[in-house]
């Protein structure tokens, strides 16, 4: 059922699926969450649908059944890389997935300024991409690690959780490293 679910989102070019417990299956597009019928999921329903993403993730269930939350990626080949955030709430799971494209963001398209996206020209420094949930903080950062992977012989490593964008070595070398995957935490990434 989940796969289902994921191609109809994808199909729909949502921006992110709503799996709840009392609550149909739920679309974000531009703005306004929308029900997929009138069925509202019961929580076995929304259980099994969230082992059926860890099933696809090749996860581990227990993050979940023992932290409460966990956030990762999942990959659906020839459909869509989506960011899951699965969560525990009045007892019983549930998840919202964002949908990413395989391809990486067009800054245009997403009205980034080329000057922003230029900040990878920057020789050292510290730049900061905040804004709430949605806003277009991790569009920004791929179109920034884009354009220097584009133009310039670097080493760019980043830590994610999860890892959204994929990025391709291209003149420079991307090391993508997820949090919880490939190191146990941030501080150890470092």
């Amino acid at each position: 059922m989940i796969q289902e679910i994921l191609k109809e989102a994808v199909d729909q070019k949502v921006s992110d699926i709503f799996l709840v417990p009392g609550r149909p299956v739920s679309f974000y597009k531009n703005g306004v969450i929308t029900k997929e019928g009138y069925i509202k999921l019961t929580p076995d329903e929304v259980e099994e649908d969230v082992k059926e993403i860890y099933a696809l993730a090749h996860r581990d269930l227990s993050r979940l059944t023992d932290g409460g939350d966990d956030d990762f990626s999942l990959s659906v080949a020839g459909l869509s890389r989506f960011r899951v955030s699965a969560y525990k709430q009045r007892g019983t799971a549930s998840a919202v997935l964002r949908v990413i494209s395989f391809a990486l963001p067009d800054p245009k398209e997403f009205s980034i300024p080329d000057n922003i996206v230029k900040l990878g020209n920057q020789p050292n420094g510290m730049v900061l991409v905040t804004g709430p949930a949605g806003s277009g903080k991790s569009s920004t950062l791929a179109c920034i690690i884009d354009h220097i992977n584009k133009t310039k012989e670097s080493h760019v490593i980043t830590l994610e959780d999860p890892i959204e964008y994929l990025h391709r070595h291209d003149q420079s070398i991307v090391s993508q490293r997820e949090v919880g995957v490939d190191t146990v935490s941030y501080v150890a990434g470092l």
